[in-house]
C-alpha cells in the first residue's frame, strides 16, 4: 500500500475568514396564509408580530435577510413572488404571493422552511436600518 503522506487535520469554518456574516440558519414556521384574490399578488406578513397570521416566535431580527423559503406543497394557481424580513420589527417577517387565475386561491397551510442569514449588524441597537445592513462585499 502507497504513503498517504503526512497526518492532516481539517477544521470547517462557519464563517468566512473576514466579513460581516454572523450566520445562515434554517428554521420551519408554521404558516396558514389568507385567500389571495384573482389576477393579484399580495403582501401577508408573518411571525410572532404578523398582522395576517401570528405563529409562535421566529427568532428573527430587524436586519435578517431570508435567502429562500420553501412551502409545504404546491397549491395551482398561486405562487411565491418575494419574501423578506421586517426592516423595523423583530419577529415579523413578508412573503408576497401572486395569483394570475381567474379565482381566489389560497396557498398552502403548514410548515414553511425559511433560510435566514443574519449580519453581525443585525444586533446593534437600532437594527432595520438600511445603513445598518453591509453596503459592499469584504474583500481578501
Amino acid at each position: 500500500m502507497a504513503n498517504p503522506g503526512p497526518a492532516s487535520q481539517v477544521t470547517v469554518n462557519t464563517q468566512p475568514v473576514r466579513g460581516d456574516l454572523q450566520f445562515i440558519n434554517t428554521i420551519g414556521v408554521t404558516l396558514t396564509p389568507a385567500a389571495v384574490a384573482t389576477i393579484t399578488t399580495v403582501e401577508q406578513s408573518f411571525g410572532a408580530n404578523g398582522v395576517t397570521f401570528a405563529t409562535a416566535a421566529t427568532g428573527l431580527l430587524a436586519g435578517d435577510v431570508i435567502l429562500a423559503v420553501n412551502p409545504p406543497s404546491t397549491v395551482a394557481g398561486v405562487s411565491l413572488a418575494s419574501f423578506r424580513v421586517d426592516t423595523s420589527v423583530n419577529d415579523k417577517f413578508y412573503v408576497t404571493f401572486v395569483n394570475p387565475t381567474a379565482g381566489s386561491v389560497t396557498p398552502a397551510a403548514g410548515v414553511y422552511v425559511l433560510t435566514v442569514a443574519r449580519f453581525n449588524q443585525s444586533n446593534t441597537t437600532t437594527p432595520g436600518t438600511l445603513s445598518s445592513l453591509p453596503t459592499t462585499l469584504p474583500t481578501t
